[in-house]
């Protein structure tokens, strides 16, 4: 999510991570237990000394709180600004200062909180309603171990050495990217743990490089904040990442105007064990399936 006093821009997902990564004495917290449901993560939350389930999203610039329960909390006042996700539409939304967070044994103070709507998020993902968005507020504080296979999270010590594949991040829009290859170009992904969805490709990309010529398509729903949106579909012949070559890989079209060249989710981040240090401005990406 990207977030100025003019825009807010979110995803909407989740994010893991585990004990098995690193040996107990590099981690340097409690080990967390996530509920993964689907393709999307939730992990145990404090927002102001109240107790919610939330959904982890590393590609939100900031944490987003339901209008409702912000309500509930006595959140008022704010800066009124933009949202604009994955959705059709943009949507209205209140920036919140003051608010405590705590995730995963960490004290996070955020500078503001998004105020939203998640109502419609809620109802299409089903489930739980969703009351709660962790972004990367989280990922800022602390190097994190993931493993979506075991459904943990931890944080890990800084002198402690990742197996798998390093990745530098880039910022873009205030989401963190990483570098792969679509079918020969180089590009860069969104590293988005908030899309539960098919792998996305952004339909400047996907024009550039003729990537819709003369392939089959279909639609599908998708969107996230703003409302859904249908999707071209389609397949890539080859996808690399971390070392890994994958093939005939299902995607959708991105065509909202902030869209990267690409946004890997967790349908494609959970073949991996993940580590992420957002402030050193690196990921580590182990293979395991």
């Amino acid at each position: 999510m990207i977030v100025d006093r003019r825009s807010l821009v979110a995803g909407a997902a989740t994010l893991l991570a585990p004990a098995l990564l690193v040996p107990a004495a590099a981690r340097a917290g409690p080990v967390t237990r996530l509920r993964i449901a689907g393709d999307r993560v939730h992990l145990p939350a404090s927002i102001d000394g109240r107790m919610v389930e939330a959904l982890l999203d590393s590609a939100a610039e900031t944490s987003v709180v339901d209008r409702a329960l912000a309500a509930r909390l006595g959140l008022r006042g704010g800066a009124p600004v933009i949202a604009r996700g994955t959705g059709a539409a943009t949507t209205d939304a209140t920036l919140v200062a003051g608010v405590e967070l705590f995730v995963a044994g960490l004290r996070l103070r955020p500078a503001a909180v998004g105020v939203i709507d998640l109502g419609d998020i809620s109802r299409r993902l089903g489930g739980r309603p969703i009351e709660l968005i962790i972004g990367r507020d989280l990922f800022d504080a602390a190097r994190l171990a993931i493993d979506l296979d075991a459904a943990t999270l931890a944080t890990v010590a800084s002198r402690a050495t990742p197996r798998g594949v390093r990745l530098p991040l880039t910022t873009r829009r205030g989401i963190e990217g990483v570098p792969l290859t679509i079918e020969g170009v180089a590009a860069q992904a969104d590293f988005d743990s908030g899309n539960g969805g098919t792998v996305l490709i952004g339909a400047d990309f996907a024009a550039r490089h003729g990537l819709l010529d003369g392939r089959p398509t279909s639609t599908i729903a998708g969107g996230g904040i703003g409302g859904e949106v249908r999707q071209t579909t389609f397949t890539l012949r080859t996808l690399d990442l971390a070392g890994h070559r994958f093939t005939d890989v299902p995607v959708a079209i991105d065509a909202s105007p902030t869209a990267a060249d690409a946004n890997i989710g967790i349908r494609l981040l959970r073949r991996f064990a993940i580590v992420t240090d957002f402030r050193a401005r690196v990921v580590w990406l182990d293979y395991r399936r």
